[in-house]
């Protein structure tokens, strides 16, 4: 199997069915008459995107050593030659190990290093987007722009096979830059497309180049196939992985800024100006060479591959080399782009993090901008999202995967006979998820939790007070008086009511709709339209509140009334 395999579905086919990843969704077997009893719990604030936890904390510190001796017994079954880990936080890694010998086929050789360098495979397309996304800020491209813009005389089939059924002119249905990043572009897998000669005796023929008899394919070549063959369906109808897309995207960019830059530039050379210079990524690049060939990590099979040139077009979906340390400073930036070091700011990290197609056939898997998301539980039974970017090539198998809501990520590369590096993966989540949803619960506890009072320098707000709790994930206002009045009473709430977070230690109080006639839910709707429904005082919401200050000098505030609040 050859770069690009990002069915997870395939990983997850063979993978068990364990407690915390599994495909049946738990409304699948919720009863009717139990429907009125769901309700909507927001999730702990995001207290880890720039106060990550400390790899002491006790609960943290215990599951990374089961993770290290998971990881040493995998390693010693599993046929693996190399691996590469990191656990990452904004701020630095939780966990890191490093196994194996540079060339696992020599028999003397270096030990592997966080600077060792292996092929990527699909993890090159997170690159590709992520330039995309640069390019977006500078006001160079539109993620709606069509292809046809920077690539003149493009054309592409959208024709269907059946030649009676009438079909759209390219102008009425654009391929553009964002259907590309999305897979929902319509074009094939890997084109140009193998032959199967010996069909239906055998499927030989099939697969990407060069595994299908064909070379990488030129730029030539590989627009003639676009041109040639027929689209899966037409843009935007459907998800269809495609490393034809990402090439694509990746000589649409380099169009676009070769243009504004004033100079002719490569995918390559785009990344090395934009993305690893930026970043001080110095183990980043396309090609094996003398100059770098010494930290490549060679395979004990299927060696080939190292010195394979992915050429242009196949370049951006999957041509790229990199180390776990430059993995590991990629993921920082993707859990903290508020950071001095990130190339994106938060409105393009926001958009990046948008799931553009859900899959109606399951409630669990959708599709990003590159990622493959798939919904996970945490410690409290609720599905949270999880971005993966899966990478396979040969006997490379890489896999990044970031955690938004809890603000860490896990980086694996692997040299191996042993493809499912999404299972390690997979079950480092496990293991780890329940540690971080405990030191996510302490530091929120340290941040808001507490009976808060107005001090007696305010002799005229002083009947002011509030109570926080951190309950099952969640974070309470258990009693919020104002001036005297029970504020939580008048706001309709009959008892304590979760708060939600709109910014960095700002919240809402979560007061929404009932249920209709107390037997359906809706879910999170009668909320989502609430937050902001209430009158304003002062030009101030009369349901938010937010924090100031650290430690002891912590303050609550009530914006409407102008009220300040310390613990104690």
């Amino acid at each position: 199997m050859i770069w690009g395999v990002s069915s997870i579905g395939l990983a997850i086919a063979s993978y068990f069915s364990g407690s915390l990843w599994r495909s049946e969704h738990p409304s699948a077997t919720i009863s009717k008459a139990s429907l009125g009893q769901l309700d909507c719990r927001p999730f702990l604030p995001k207290v880890f995107v720039d106060r990550p936890p400390s790899p002491a904390h006790p609960a943290i510190l215990e599951a990374t050593k089961v993770l290290d001796k998971y990881v040493s017994g995998h390693f010693a079954k599993s046929g693996i030659d190399t691996l590469s880990i990191a656990v990452v936080t904004s701020e630095g890694t939780l966990y890191e190990r490093n196994s194996g010998v540079l060339k696992a086929n020599e028999t003397s050789s270096v030990p592997v290093t966080s600077h060792s360098m292996y092929r990527l495979a699909s993890i090159s397309k997170l690159f590709t987007v992520l330039e995309g996304m640069i390019l977006e800020q500078k006001g160079i491209i539109s993620w709606d722009d069509p292809v046809e813009r920077y690539i003149k005389d493009f054309k592409y089939h959208l024709g269907g096979l059946d030649p009676e059924q009438p079909y759209s002119s390219q102008r009425e249905a654009p391929i553009t830059l964002a259907q590309l990043a999305t897979h929902m572009s319509g074009l094939g897998r890997d084109w140009p497309s193998g032959t199967a000669h010996n069909w239906p005796h055998d499927v030989s023929g099939g697969g990407p180049p060069p595994m299908n008899g064909l070379p990488f394919p030129t730029q030539e070549s590989f627009f003639h196939s676009i041109e040639e063959h027929y689209t899966v369906s037409p843009p935007w109808a459907y998800p269809q992985y495609s490393n034809t897309g990402f090439g694509l995207l990746g000589l649409a960019l380099a169009e676009a800024a070769s243009a504004a830059y004033g100079t002719q530039l490569t995918h390559a050379e785009l990344l090395q100006r934009d993305v690893f210079d930026p970043l001080g990524m110095n183990h980043s690049h396309f090609l094996a060479t003398d100059a770098n060939k010494g930290s490549i990590v060679v395979p004990s099979f299927d060696s080939d591959i190292v010195d394979a040139d992915f050429m242009e077009s196949m370049n951006p979906a999957g041509g790229q080399f990199s180390s776990l340390s430059d993995l590991i400073t990629l993921t920082q930036t993707l859990l903290n782009p508020g950071s001095s070091k990130s190339l994106l700011t938060q409105y393009s990290m926001d958009e990046w993090m948008r799931p553009m197609h859900a899959f109606e056939e399951d409630d669990w898997t959708e599709v990003g901008f590159a990622w493959e998301i798939l919904k996970a539980r945490d410690s409290h039974d609720r599905l949270r999202r999880i971005y993966w970017k899966l990478g396979n090539l040969a006997a490379f198998h890489s896999a990044i995967a970031i955690h938004p809501g809890t603000s860490y990520g896990i980086v694996l590369l692997l040299s191996s006979s042993y493809p499912y590096a999404s299972e390690i993966v997979y079950d480092a989540f496990e293991i780890l998820q329940p540690a971080i949803d405990e030191a996510l619960a302490d530091a929120s506890r340290d941040l808001y939790a507490g009976n808060w009072h107005v001090s007696n320098a305010h002799a005229n707000t002083n009947a002011s007070s509030a109570r926080i709790s951190v309950d099952k994930g969640t974070l309470y206002i258990d009693e919020f008086t104002l001036l005297g009045v029970n504020a939580l009473e008048k706001l309709g709430a009959d008892g304590r009511v979760a708060l939600r977070q709109t910014r960095k230690d700002e919240f809402r109080l979560a007061i929404g709709i009932p249920a209709y006639n107390g037997k359906r839910s809706m879910g999170c709707f009668p909320f989502w339209n609430t937050y902001d429904g209430w009158p304003v005082l002062n030009n101030k919401p009369i349901n938010a509140v937010y924090f100031t200050g650290e430690g002891e000098d912590r303050v609550l505030h009530v914006p409407a009334l102008d009220i300040a609040m310390r613990r104690g």
